[in-house]
C-alpha cells in the first residue's frame, strides 16, 4: 500500500509573523489552525499481510476473514491481494464486520451503540478494486444468521477496474462476502465500505473514533473490557482497562457525545465488576480468563491502582458513590508490598502468589500513580523510590512521560523535586527531535516512540519482539525505535494524542495524515505505523490499553480546564489528599510548541 501525498497547510501572513516573533522575543505561539477530518470510506481489507512467519487471519478492521467455496477452486490471500480461480462451482472470501462470531455491525451506527446519533457515520456503498478478472463476481452483505440480504453481480472481462455501488442497509450485518460464481477468476486489491459521516473537527474525530474502537472491547453483559477487540472477553480481559473505559465514558458524556444514562450505566457496571473480581492481598490480576486470574499472569499493583483510581474519578464526576472503590485501595497490603514501609513498592505477586522482587524504583507516570495511591491509602506515607527518583524515565517511552496527566494535573513539582512541567516539555522536544533527520517522517508529521505492537506482526519471527516500549532513551542510556525488529522506526499515535493538550498542531498533523490514507476511520485503528521506502506499514489492532490512552489524551485537550479527571479530583478528598502529599508546588502548563521552520528551538534549554 502506498501512502497518499500529504498536502501541507500554507501559512498566511499572520502565521508567518507568529513564526518571526520567537526570533525577537523568545515567546512561542501556537498558530490557530482549524482542521477537519471527513472520512468517506473504510478499508475492510487490503490483503497486505503475508505469511512470512505465520498465517494471518484478520482483516484491516481487525475481524476474522477467510476463504469459502464449493467444487473445484483455489483461493490465495496475502501479499497485497486475494486471488480466486474457479474451475467449477464457486469460491471467494468472507469477512466478518464485527469481531466475534455472534456480533453484528449496525450500519447506521458505525461509532458503536453509545455515541449519540448526530455524530454517527452510516454505510452508503461498497467499492472493490480489481486488478484482473473474468466471469461473474458476486458481492454480498449478510445478516446475523449469514443469509445474504444485499447482493450485487458484476461481469468481469479482464483488466483493472474499481467496482462500486450504493447500498443503504439498516438491519444488523454479519459479513461482507465476495465470490466468483461459476468458472472464472479475480484478483482483488482492496475492498472498502463507503460511508456518510459528519465533517468532524480533528480532535473530535480522534476522540470519537478511538471511543468507537474501545467500545468494541467492552462487554456490556459482564462489565469487563477485552484486552483486544478481536478476542472473546472470556479468553482475555484487561483489568486496568475496566476502570479506564469508565473514565473515557465519563469524559464522552461531559463532552456531549453520549447520554447521561449511558454513562451512569457503564460507570456503575464497571465499578460493580471491579468489586467482584478476585484479589490477593488486595491486588487485582493483570489479565483475566473466564473472570479469574489468567494463567501465568500476576497480581499487579500498578494495574490495580490504574483500574481503581480511574473508576473513582469516573464515579466522582457523575456523583456515584466511591467509598467501596476507595476501600479496595485501602485494603491493599501496602506494608507487605513495601517490606514494612521500609522499601520500594513491589510490582505485585506472581501467579503462584510469591512477591515479585522488582519494585517501582524509577521516575515516571506509573511510579507516580503508585505513590499517590500509596499516600492516599496510608494517610500520607511517602513511597520510597529506590533507584532513580528523578527524571528521566527508564527508557523514554512516551506513555510513561504523559500517562499521569490523564488522572492528575502534572504541572508542578513533586516530593522528589521533579518539575513535571519542564520534564514533559523537554520530553516532547526530545521525542519530536528524534525524527527530524528522517525527512519522510518529519514531513508527514510522524513522531512518538511509545509502547505498542509492531506494525506487521506476521512479518516478525520472534514472538518476544511483537511488543515493546519503544523509547528515545532514559536511564537505560539507549534509544530503541524498533528498527532492529521491523526495519524502520515504529510510531505509536497514542503518544501524539497524550500530548495533544499542549501540542495540538503536532497531534492533529499526525492524525490527519493517517486519516487521509483511510487507515484511521470509525472502523479502522492505527496501533502503530512506520514507513519503509514509499510503503506505509500499519497495525490495525484495537488494543484496549492504547485506545484508552489515545481517547483520554485527546479528551483532555477537548476539555481544557474542565477535564473530568481534574474536576473530580478536587471533589474526592481521598485521592486529593494522596495527590497533595506528593505534589508540593504548582506551575504553569507546558506552552512549548514547534512551529514549522523553527527547528532550532529544539536545542533550547528547559
Amino acid at each position: 500500500m502506498f501512502f497518499a501525498e500529504y498536502s501541507r497547510r500554507l501559512l498566511n501572513l499572520k502565521q508567518i509573523w507568529l513564526l518571526v516573533i520567537p526570533l525577537l522575543t523568545g515567546i512561542v505561539f501556537t498558530p490557530n489552525v482549524s482542521a477537519n477530518i471527513n472520512p468517506l470510506s473504510i478499508i475492510v481489507d487490503d490483503y497486505s499481510p503475508t505469511s512470512t512467519y505465520r498465517n494471518w487471519y484478520y482483516s484491516r478492521i481487525g475481524t476474522d476473514r477467510g476463504e469459502m467455496g464449493a467444487d473445484n477452486y483455489n483461493v490465495i490471500i496475502g501479499g497485497g491481494t486475494a486471488s480466486v480461480n474457479v474451475t467449477t462451482g464457486w469460491a471467494g472470501v468472507w469477512t466478518n464486520l464485527m469481531h466475534l462470531g455472534g456480533d453484528t455491525l449496525n450500519p447506521t451506527q458505525l461509532l458503536g451503540p453509545y455515541v449519540k446519533q448526530e455524530y454517527q457515520a452510516q454505510v452508503v456503498g461498497i467499492e472493490i478494486d480489481i486488478l484482473d478478472g473474468s466471469g461473474t463476481l458476486k458481492i454480498e452483505l449478510t445478516n446475523q444468521i449469514g443469509t445474504p440480504i444485499h447482493t450485487n453481480l458484476f461481469s468481469l472481462t479482464g483488466g483493472e477496474q474499481t467496482l462500486s455501488y450504493q447500498v443503504n442497509p439498516t438491519e444488523p450485518l454479519k459479513s461482507l462476502n465476495w465470490l466468483v460464481d461459476g468458472p472464472g477468476h479475480v484478483i482483488v486489491d482492496e475492498i472498502r465500505l463507503m460511508i456518510n459521516a459528519p465533517d468532524y473537527q480533528t480532535k473530535e474525530a480522534i476522540f470519537l473514533f478511538s471511543y468507537s474502537h474501545l467500545s468494541q472491547c467492552y462487554d456490556d453483559a459482564t462489565g469487563l473490557v477485552r484486552d483486544r477487540a478481536r478476542w472473546p472477553v472470556e479468553d482475555s480481559a484487561a483489568v486496568q482497562s475496566i476502570g479506564m473505559f469508565a473514565l473515557v465514558t465519563a469524559v464522552a458524556y461531559d463532552l456531549g457525545f453520549v447520554e447521561e444514562n449511558i454513562a451512569n450505566a457503564i460507570v456503575n457496571k464497571t465499578k460493580e465488576r471491579l468489586g467482584l473480581l478476585p484479589t490477593y492481598k488486595g491486588l487485582l490480576p493483570h489479565f483475566l480468563k473466564n473472570g479469574d486470574i489468567a494463567p501465568n499472569t500476576e497480581w499487579s499493583s500498578v494495574d490495580t491502582v490504574i483500574a481503581l483510581v480511574s473508576n473513582i474519578l469516573a464515579a466522582q464526576s457523575l456523583n456515584i458513590e466511591t467509598s467501596s472503590l476507595e476501600s479496595m485501595l485501602t485494603d491493599i497490603d501496602w506494608s507487605d508490598l513495601s517490606n514494612g514501609f521500609t522499601g520500594g513498592i513491589s510490582m505485585g505477586y506472581d501467579y503462584s502468589k510469591v512477591k515479585i522482587t522488582n519494585t517501582w524504583d524509577t521516575f515516571g507516570s506509573e511510579t507516580f500513580l503508585l505513590a499517590v495511591a500509596y499516600a492516599a491509602a496510608t494517610t500520607g506515607k511517602i513511597a520510597i523510590i529506590e533507584q532513580y527518583p528523578n527524571k528521566p524515565t527508564w527508557d523514554g517511552s512516551g506513555f510513561n512521560d504523559e500517562m499521569a496527566t490523564l488522572f492528575f494535573p502534572m504541572t508542578g513539582r513533586d516530593y522528589w523535586g521533579n518539575d513535571w512541567n519542564n520534564y514533559r516539555c523537554s520530553a516532547f522536544k526530545k521525542q519530536y527531535a528524534y525524527f527530524l533527520n528522517n525527512n519522510t517522517y518529519s514531513d508527514l508529521g510522524l513522531f512518538g516512540l511509545s509502547a505498542s505492537e509492531v506494525p506487521e506482526k506476521w512479518a516478525v519471527a520472534n514472538d518476544a519482539d511483537h511488543y515493546a516500549a519503544w523509547g528515545v532513551g532514559g536511564h537505560n542510556g539507549a534509544a530503541n525505535d524498533g528498527t532492529t525488529v521491523a526495519g524502520y522506526p515504529i510510531v505509536a499515535p497514542h503518544y501524539a494524542a497524550l500530548t495533544c493538550n499542549e501540542h495540538s498542531a503536532s497531534c492533529e498533523k499526525l492524525f490527519e495524515f493517517i486519516a487521509s490514507n483511510n487507515i484511521f476511520t470509525p472502523l479502522n485503528n492505527v496501533e502503530s505505523c512506520g514507513i519503509t521506502g514509499s510503503a506505509l506499514k500499519w497495525s490495525s489492532l484495537k488494543g484496549s490499553w492504547n485506545l484508552v490512552l489515545q481517547a483520554l489524551g485527546v479528551g483532555r485537550a477537548l476539555s481544557g480546564v474542565n477535564f473530568v479527571s481534574y474536576l473530580a479530583l478536587k471533589q474526592n478528598n481521598f485521592l486529593l489528599n494522596g495527590y497533595n502529599s506528593i505534589f508540593t508546588e504548582y506551575g504553569k502548563p507546558c506552552s512549548f510548541v514547534i512551529p514549522p521552520g523553527l527547528i532550532f528551538l529544539l536545542n533550547s534549554n528547559e
